[in-house]
């Protein structure tokens, strides 16, 4: 019977507790900057739109024209090739090398970034990526102080 009349209990619907929500209210005007406004803003902001007049819509529009010769430009550019260039400093199979060469490169050269790839079956560090010849040969020069074999890599990039 007890059994009985806990298993009633326990299915009976809940009540909510009926109580007030009081809306949490905190004047923080004090702590906020202190702007100027200048007369010249305060007699734009009092513009209505009526004395601004009615709307008139843009009768040079060139975004349909312009959206044309862009596309046609990059249709155009598709196929075009650039070049780039890169320092490979270090070429093998050795993880452990290559991790170790590219330690090295941020000791000599800590603004550039070298690149550690692994293309199967050796890896490579590559420092930089360079627009300009001239460029990528300075760096070129400071890396081969600390690595003789550094040789530069040109490699042909399609535009996007």
């Amino acid at each position: 019977m007890f059994l009985i009349l806990v298993y009633v209990a326990g299915c009976s619907p809940k009540l909510a507790t009926k109580g007030t929500v009081v809306d949490y209210t905190e004047d923080v005007s004090a702590f906020r900057p202190k702007v100027e406004v200048s007369t010249s803003e305060t007699v734009e902001q009092n513009i209505t739109v009526s004395e601004k007049g009615p709307y008139i819509a843009p009768t040079h529009d060139i975004n349909r024209e312009m959206s044309t010769i862009m596309d046609s430009i990059i249709v155009h550019n598709k196929d075009k090739v650039y070049l780039t260039y890169t320092i490979q400093v270090y070429i093998g199979r050795s993880r452990e090398e290559a991790n170790q060469t590219r330690e090295k490169v941020y000791r000599v050269l800590p603004e550039e970034k070298p690149m550690l790839t692994y293309k199967q079956p050796s890896y490579k560090v590559n420092v930089g990526k360079f627009i300009d010849r001239i460029e990528a040969y300075k760096t070129l020069t400071t890396l081969r102080k600390t690595f003789p074999g550094a040789t530069m890599v040109e490699e042909r990039n399609y535009m996007d």
